[in-house]
This record gives C-alpha cells, sequence and structure tokens, in this order.
C-alpha cells in the first residue's frame, strides 16, 4: 500500500463508508470510468508553468525509462450518479486529456486515421451505440464542458475550434492545448514517430500512476480530500476553503454549494478566479482582524467547525459577494441606491490602488446607512491620498487597522462617519506633515499625477473638488511635464543630477487640454510658455508668473500647490 493510501486508511473518520483506493495509470482511468467534474468545482486552471512542468517530468521519466512516474491522487465520489464525480484532481485529469488529444491530433494531421481513432476512442471519446453522438470520457464543469469538448476532444478538422472565446478558463484551455500540440509536433521531429509517441501513449495508460480514491457520496469525498491536505498535499486555499465547508455542511450540501457557486461567479466574473480568495480574505478580515493569506484556512478552520455555523458563513460569504462586487464595478447596480458622488469617492479610491481598505469598505457598505457611507468614502479618499503622499506608516499596520476598524464596525462600536474619524485622527497625516510632504512630494504614475492635478485645479477654482469623476477626460487632458521628461541640452540651466531629481515633482506636472506637438514638448520653457498662457486651467496659465523654469521656481509651484491639496484632501467631514 502506498504512503497516500496508508495515510487515509489510518485516519480516524467515524461514519466514513465504504472507501475504494486502487493504484491505476491516469490512463486506464481514462479509459474505464466516465467521469465528470461537478459545477461547483473551479474552472481549468492550469497555466505554462504548470504544463511544462508535467511534461517535463514525463519526458524524463520515459525517456529514462524510468518504470512508474506517480502524479499524487485522485478523488472522486459516486453519489448514485452515472458518472462519479471528480473531487481532486481535475486540473490532471484535463491536462493528461489535452496532452493525449495533441498526441491524436498528430496521427490524425499525418493521414494515420487507425491510431487517432485508436487513441481517440480509448481515451477521449466514445460513441453511443442508439444515438451514434460522441460522449467524452471526461466531462468538465458546466462553464468549459463545451469548450473542452469542441477545442480539445473534437478531431483537428473541425471548425468548432476557431471558435474565439474571452472566457479566461477557455483561454487557459486553449493554451494548454496549443503548447502540448507543439511539443507533440517536436517530439516527432526528433524521434520515430510513430514508436516514440505510442510509447508515450502507454506510459500513460499504465506507468503515470495515481491513487484513485473513490467514496459513495460527496462528505467523505470531502473528509479525504481534507485528510490528503493536511498530510502535505499542496492546494490552492481556495479549493481547500470549499472542500472544508462542503465537507462540514453534510445533508446540507446542496445550499453550501449553490452559494459558493454563486460568490465565485461574481468574483471571477468581474475580475479572475484569483481575487476569490483575496475576497474571502477581505470579508474574513473585516470580521475577525488583518488575517494574511498563508492563515486564511487555518482560522477559517478553528471557528467553522459545525454544520450549522459552515451554512452560515457560505451565506454570509454569498451576500458579501455581491457588495465586493460592488467595489470592483462601478456598473454595479447597488449603486443605483447611492449618489454619484459616493461612486466617485470609491472609484477615486479603486485608482489610487488602495486595496488594502476594502475590509473597511465591505463594512461600512454592510453596516452605514447611505449618508453616512458618503462621509465615510469620502474621508476614505482624502485618508489614502495623505497616506500616498506622506508615506511612513507600514502598509501592514495600516492594513491592521482598516481591518480592526471593520471588525468594530460589525460589532456595532463604530456607527457613524465621525466615530470613524475619531479612530483615524491618531495615524492621519495631519494637516502640517501633510503640507511638509506634498510640498517635496513626486509622482510616477501617470494617471495618478493626473487625478491630483485635476483636484488641485477645481480647488484653484473654488469647487468641490474631491467629489470629481476620477478618470474623467483621460483622452482629453494630458499631463505635461514643464521641465521635459527627457533630458534636454536646450534646458542646460539646470544639471542631469537636478533633472533626474526634479522632473517627477508635482510642482514640474501640469495639464493641457491640448496635446503639444514633440517639438515643442523638449522645447524650452520661454517657447512653451504661450502655450501655457492660453490654457483654461488655472494651475496652468497661472505659470505666466515665473519669466523662467528652474529648481527654485518648481518649489515656488509645488508650494502653492500643496497649499491648495491641503484644502482638497481634508481630515475632517465637510
Amino acid at each position: 500500500m502506498s504512503e497516500i493510501a496508508t495515510k487515509i486508511k489510518g485516519t480516524k473518520m467515524g461514519n466514513l463508508k465504504k472507501l475504494d483506493i486502487e493504484l491505476i495509470g491516469i490512463g486506464n482511468a481514462l479509459l474505464i470510468k466516465k467521469l465528470c467534474v461537478p459545477r461547483y468545482q473551479r474552472s481549468y486552471a492550469w497555466k505554462t508553468k504548470q504544463i511544462e512542468d508535467l511534461f517535463f517530468d514525463l519526458s524524463n521519466a520515459i525517456d529514462n525509462d524510468i518504470g512508474e512516474y506517480f502524479l499524487g491522487s485522485i478523488v472522486t465520489s459516486k453519489n448514485d450518479l452515472e458518472r462519479p464525480e471528480v473531487v481532486d484532481g481535475q486540473q490532471r485529469l484535463a491536462t493528461i486529456s489535452i496532452l493525449l488529444s495533441a498526441i491524436r491530433d498528430y496521427f490524425y494531421n499525418h493521414e494515420d486515421y487507425d491510431r487517432a481513432n485508436g487513441i481517440e476512442s480509448k481515451f477521449l471519446l466514445e460513441k453511443d451505440l442508439h444515438t451514434l453522438e460522441l460522449i467524452p470520457k471526461l466531462k468538465l464543469n458546466d462553464m468549459d464542458h463545451n469548450y473542452f469538448l469542441s477545442y480539445i476532444l473534437t478531431q483537428p478538422n473541425s471548425e468548432e475550434r476557431t471558435i474565439e472565446t474571452s472566457n479566461e478558463s477557455h483561454k487557459r484551455i486553449q493554451n494548454a492545448g496549443k503548447i502540448l500540440r507543439e511539443k507533440v509536433k517536436k517530439m516527432a521531429e526528433l524521434h520515430s514517430p510513430k514508436d516514440y509517441l505510442l510509447k508515450w501513449v502507454d506510459f500513460i495508460h499504465k506507468n503515470l500512476k495515481v491513487i484513485w480514491v473513490s467514496v459513495v457520496d460527496d462528505a467523505n469525498a470531502f473528509t479525504i480530500f481534507e485528510t490528503l491536505n493536511d498530510r502535505g498535499l499542496a492546494l490552492a486555499i481556495t479549493d481547500l476553503l470549499k472542500n472544508y465547508l462542503f465537507g462540514l455542511s453534510a445533508d446540507r450540501i446542496s445550499e453550501v454549494q449553490n452559494n459558493w457557486i454563486s460568490m465565485f461567479s461574481k468574483i471571477s466574473a468581474i475580475s479572475n478566479e484569483d481575487m476569490v480568495i483575496t475576497y474571502i480574505r477581505h470579508f474574513w478580515s473585516s470580521k475577525y482582524g488583518l488575517t494574511r493569506e498563508k492563515d486564511l484556512y487555518s482560522e477559517i478552520k478553528n471557528k467553522i467547525n459545525s454544520k450549522m455555523i459552515a451554512i452560515t458563513f457560505s451565506e454570509e460569504l454569498h451576500n458579501g459577494s455581491n457588495i465586493y462586487s460592488a467595489i470592483l464595478n462601478p456598473e454595479h447596480e447597488i449603486w443605483n441606491q447611492y449618489d454619484q458622488s459616493t461612486l466617485n469617492h470609491l472609484s477615486t479610491i479603486n485608482l489610487l490602488g488602495i486595496i488594502q481598505i476594502r475590509p473597511l469598505i465591505l463594512s461600512i457598505l454592510s453596516n452605514f446607512n447611505k449618508i453616512e457611507t458618503k462621509k465615510a468614502f469620502k474621508l476614505m479618499v482624502s485618508w489614502s491620498v495623505r497616506f500616498l503622499i506622506h508615506g511612513g506608516l507600514g502598509g501592514g499596520v495600516l492594513e491592521r487597522y482598516y481591518c480592526d476598524n471593520s471588525k468594530e464596525i460589525r460589532k456595532g462600536n463604530i456607527k457613524t462617519s465621525k466615530d470613524l474619524l475619531n479612530r483615524f485622527d491618531k495615524i492621519v497625516p495631519n494637516d502640517s506633515t501633510f503640507k511638509a510632504s506634498f510640498v517635496n512630494a513626486t509622482v510616477s504614475k501617470s494617471k495618478i499625477a493626473r487625478y491630483y492635478l485635476r483636484v488641485i485645479e477645481r480647488q484653484a477654482r473654488g469647487e468641490d473638488s474631491i467629489e470629481l469623476i476620477p478618470d474623467e477626460n483621460v483622452e482629453f487632458l494630458n499631463l505635461e511635464h514643464i521641465m521635459p521628461e527627457k533630458y534636454m541640452p536646450n534646458w542646460s540651466y539646470i544639471n542631469e543630477d537636478d533633472h533626474r531629481a526634479y522632473v517627477k515633482r508635482i510642482g514640474n506636472l501640469t495639464l493641457l487640454k491640448t496635446k503639444i506637438n514633440s517639438e515643442q514638448k523638449s522645447a524650452r520653457f520661454e517657447d512653451k510658455l504661450e502655450v501655457y498662457k492660453k490654457s483654461e486651467l488655472e494651475i496652468t496659465s497661472s505659470l505666466k508668473k515665473y519669466d523662467n523654469w528652474d529648481i527654485d521656481t518648481i518649489k515656488d509651484r509645488q508650494k502653492w500647490l500643496a497649499d491648495l491639496a491641503l484644502k482638497a484632501w481634508p481630515n475632517k467631514i465637510i
């Protein structure tokens, strides 16, 4: 018995029902077992590195005549279904199927139809005798099934292979197909094609071994899954959490599965699958304080330890995902309930890239009324700018502060934006600190520089600057470096060291509604001044007060901008 099988057998599993364990070639499993990936399992996720690593390992084993290669464990549950469901191992099964299809394609493209059809009928597709329909040996989840069938399992002359897709998992399936078809082609060029490729097929069939664990239902399958992970098998945290919750939910597993599917779909549809774990961590941190990703699984296991708690937590994750989706998506229907300035504040926070504040946003949107939410969001914009300009407070300390106060909001200890301001007043840079930092600030990202300058422009005009749409007129409004980004000889009164130090200073930046052509951009200040004077923007037309442009004038202008910034991003409720 293998080490993994021994660990499974030795686990205290209480009421674990019938358990079958066998050592089997993964190709043989595809040959004799009809399998499906349930709809709650994540879609195809392997990227180039994982595919190439597997191919390298197989190539090394085959070329060195290693008798067997162990590929880990596959866990399936029968659930009284015609096809066993794959609880763990779908990525490996799908990738091996893609590899076998690439070998099949090579024979087909070289008109060796007998071998191509033989590989296809054994490992990929079989024909229903009644309907003559081709049935896949491995059926992926609902999201991937049709694309996998069309792009991988059908023969290479199929028109369906040309179908374009914007779905991320489909793109990964497509990428895997292209990589493995190209590698099979190169292998065939270096060896006797028929004998060498069939050697690969035989190895996959008999010698590429997995521990096949089959149980009667999902609850038992998830117990096995949990045991294997606890004994050291690495897996994505999202999969571990999902299967842990499923295992706890027992006879109410369908509720938890539906909650998980809905949550996963909402988040991944707006961003990508990697964002799901970020959401779960942010949601958990908003309830229990800062939790690092490496600790998330164990923290959840410690607190979510019964069927009812697991069901409640899945409902909370599901409900919270709607709010988190809105944080990521300015078009979300939730924003119909709020005024435009609230959405503008959130969009600004996203533009600034302040991700660690999201637990706080989650708690505010879940607990504050709309007026207090607007006030709190406005405060958070000011805080975000002040922290970015000043720096100094470590990201970890700040994130912990966000999460700790998120928890206090959920506990009812912070009920208003004023309460929140009182909590943050001790760590947000005060006016004198913020102004002193702004006087010497540089900005490398043009979108952030453009935002700063647009807010300051509105402040200079006496408008409510902080409520503007953060990406308004991106194409129309251009960021201008008064002293050119590239050091030019005709700016000889500024040496190269000073140029390097001051070219991205906020004082050297302005906005223009018209684009200066490339020749003008490198011209001397005196030559560009006529363009600046005609500008409708206060921060640009005001450059007319300077006769020349040097380090002293950059410093002088930045002090003026700092005075405006102090008013534009106040640390108080207005």
